[in-house]
């Protein structure tokens, strides 16, 4: 899909609106954990609503980023040839860390 970039703009500050919120929510809900101990961390995971603020929370930190180094790279990048195939790498990267993002969340969360 392709965007224009005041659209692009709108995305990114909405994207990280919602991450400080979500950021917000998992600081205040962290603050009496003991983070040393793996046993708590899982429990906390277990509560579907904590689960749900991380997955949030570090998707939209990958869409406020995959925007800013998508408009980096159209604006510094101008062999057409080059930016096309750091853009195909940038995104690939990101779907990764999506994908892993997902797999450890849910996995924790079941455990």
């Amino acid at each position: 899909m392709k965007f224009n970039y005041t659209t692009k703009w709108i995305f990114q500050k909405i994207s990280a609106v919602i991450f400080l919120l979500a950021l917000i929510y998992s600081i205040y809900s962290i603050h009496d954990l003991d983070l040393y101990d793996y046993n708590s961390i899982s429990l906390w995971f277990k509560s579907h609503l904590n689960a749900i603020s991380i997955l949030i929370l570090f998707i939209s930190i990958f869409f406020h980023s995959n925007i800013g180094i998508s408009s980096i790279i159209d604006d510094y990048f101008h062999n057409e040839f080059l930016r096309k195939k750091i853009l195909i790498f940038k995104n690939f990267f990101f779907v990764i860390l999506f994908f892993i993002t997902i797999f450890s969340v849910v996995n924790l969360a079941i455990k």
